[in-house]
């Protein structure tokens, strides 16, 4: 991922590296949100807390999901641009 996002930034698509980076920040958040969750859940046990955060963990993998396809658009678009 991370030689994809240098090829799109040096070769111009500002908004192709854009989406990677910004996919790739709400990855690693969620990943540590559901870390701190679990660990919470663990400690104290489940409460209105722990079910906000497994919600918006949630949210931010589907976020993360309309990204990562919006990266793939760009990808083929920029790909496939000079083609026509």
């Amino acid at each position: 991922m991370t030689l994809l996002i240098v090829y799109t930034v040096h070769s111009g698509d500002r908004k192709t590296a854009s989406n990677q980076i910004l996919a790739y920040l709400i990855m690693s958040a969620s990943s540590s949100a559901a870390t701190r969750a679990y660990d919470w859940i663990s400690n104290w046990g489940k409460d209105e807390f722990t079910e906000m955060a497994s919600a918006s963990i949630g949210v931010s993998f589907l976020a993360f999901t309309a990204f990562a396809f919006s990266s793939l658009i760009s990808g083929y678009n920029f790909c496939n641009r000079n083609a026509s």
